[in-house]
């Protein structure tokens, strides 16, 4: 396995090619997702079970690039790739997700001790309604640390987020373990930061765009990011393997 060294205009190809794969099979492509939107809400719901859906998404990312790539290679998406992700070193990519919800409860752990009681006291100048003079100067002097949390809680969580970008596929395709899968994602995201930058502006404005929409019509601020799915998933997997030279996955992880 190589990682490549991209120049900044990949990060633009990985969107248009990603965009390409979807509309193979938008149909499927939607109902796939829909399902899974579905399923993560029902779980969501329930105490307790919602660290589940944390622990299984590297599962169905594989899963679903793995569609992405089979789309690629001229096959249909199957409803079976779903499942890829438990049919192939599922413990490793369910190790993946842990990793992950540790680098959120850090994050938010970082985020709490710096801002102290600065976000409880906006949070109740917001709901006291009428805007006084009083509650602005109470705005005014807790969000410099808040802001100053946000700052310490994104420098936790951002290597943490490059470190298992790219791990899923690296677990699934490559058949690597947990930590060479995440060190070698990390290590891909640094050598590789002009398209990753490219990558992520280009879908920001989308992105808040979708948020704001999902925000107004279901208050769930995560909808967003559901909606750009179609156009995330395949494009991750598009970078993936535009980065990587990898080694294409076991026929016994293949839907029938």
């Amino acid at each position: 396995m190589q990682i490549r060294v991209l120049d900044a205009s990949h990060g633009w190809r990985w969107i248009t090619q990603g965009l390409a794969l979807f509309r193979q099979n938008p149909a499927q492509w939607a109902l796939l997702l829909g399902a899974l939107f579905i399923g993560s809400r029902i779980l969501l719901a329930i105490p307790y079970l919602g660290l589940l859906v944390v622990l299984v998404t590297p599962n169905f990312i594989a899963g679903l690039t793995h569609g992405a790539q089979a789309l690629e290679q001229g096959k249909p998406l199957r409803w079976g790739y779903l499942a890829s992700g438990f049919l192939k070193n599922a413990g490793h990519l369910v190790t993946l997700g842990g990793v992950s919800l540790l680098g959120h409860f850090l994050m938010l752990l970082a985020m709490t001790t710096v801002a102290g009681d600065a976000l409880s006291e906006i949070i109740a100048t917001m709901n006291a309604g009428a805007v006084t003079e009083e509650t602005m100067a109470a705005m005014r002097t807790a969000a410099p640390r808040l802001m100053l949390s946000t700052l310490v809680g994104l420098g936790v969580v951002l290597p943490v987020l490059l470190a298992v970008w790219f791990a899923p596929m690296l677990v699934f395709f490559d058949d690597l373990r947990p930590p060479r899968a995440l060190l070698a994602s990390l290590w891909a995201c640094m050598r590789n930061i002009l398209p990753m930058l490219v990558y992520t502006i280009a879908l920001l404005g989308p992105l808040l765009v979708l948020t704001q929409i999902g925000v107004a019509f279901t208050r769930q601020p995560d909808v967003g990011i559901w909606l750009l799915s179609p156009v995330l998933v395949p494009s991750l997997y598009v970078s993936y393997r535009d980065i990587f030279v990898a080694q294409p996955p076991e026929e016994s992880a293949t839907p029938q």
